[in-house]
């Protein structure tokens, strides 16, 4: 089952829709949205495992230098948790 995460997206200011094009890019992100508050994108990313999820917060993500900070939720799967 693959692992999902939400990762919320704090830009550089007017950098946003060149993140966002650049993050679509990417085959883990399976939905993005442009939003309002203190992050400007929240991103649903799919990868096979943790390892895969770190690989792209810590490398992937950090190479787009308009990306400021970032905050990774992983989805907790209810079932497999009880």
């Amino acid at each position: 089952m693959p692992l999902k995460a939400y990762i919320l997206i704090n830009t550089r200011i007017g950098k946003t829709v060149e993140v966002a094009d650049k993050l679509n890019a990417m085959p883990e992100v399976m939905h993005l949205d442009v939003i309002m508050g203190p992050y400007d994108i929240i991103a649903e990313v799919e990868t096979d495992s943790h390892d895969a999820l770190s690989h792209v917060v810590m490398h992937r993500l950090q190479e787009i230098d308009d990306i400021r900070h970032t905050m990774t939720c992983t989805v907790v799967n209810m079932e497999e948790a009880m």
